[in-house]
């Protein structure tokens, strides 16, 4: 992505969302939404809701794939469920109408790879304090961090020896076959 595309991206403003159902379309459906690009359409939000409910994170990464996009979904406190599909190389979360704190898990997938880079932790440093856990999701892994007290972190690493980071653990990258389990 281009710096000309980024600066795009972060001029643009955030349109609020309404937490979106989880219900699984026909595949025909899907491909039909993929291919029309209409990136809001019930089609794709809602089956991606629905792979994210039921845990389905390699599903989650291989739609965002055919999309040629990264998609973000946040889950709240009360399993309200928002989905973000934003660019090939970037996606913003978007304000989350009528949710509630805290947020129990942030999700989001990457191109190929799922590390967390900056711009991650920027946006995990600004959730810090709300959000309890968050993945990436990457071709055929996931990378996790748990926010929690560092006295108490059962890894040992940590995102950063300072500021809001230092609250969330670094973990390992993980199959998504042995994540399940």
């Amino acid at each position: 992505m281009s710096d000309f595309e980024k600066q795009n991206l972060l001029s643009n403003k955030l349109v609020p969302q309404e937490p979106v159902p989880p219900r699984l379309h026909p595949t025909q459906q899907i491909k039909d939404a993929i291919h029309s690009g209409d990136l809001r359409s019930d089609a794709l939000l809602q089956s991606f809701a629905y792979f994210a409910v039921e845990g389905h994170w390699s599903r989650v990464w291989h739609l965002a794939d055919a999309l040629k996009r990264e998609v973000s979904i946040l889950f709240d406190a009360q399993g309200w469920i928002w989905v973000d599909i934003g660019t090939i190389g970037m996606v913003h979360v978007s304000p989350p109408i009528g949710s509630e704190l805290p947020l129990r898990l942030w999700v989001h997938t990457h191109p190929w790879s799922a590390y967390w880079s900056d711009t991650d932790r920027r946006t995990l440093a600004g959730f810090s304090g709300a959000l309890e856990e968050a993945l990436v999701l990457g071709h055929d892994h996931l990378v996790r961090s748990i926010g929690r007290d560092p006295e108490t972190n059962p890894f040992g690493r940590k995102l950063s020896s300072n500021g809001p980071l230092r609250y969330w653990t670094d973990e390992e990258p993980i199959s998504y076959s042995t994540f399940r389990e």
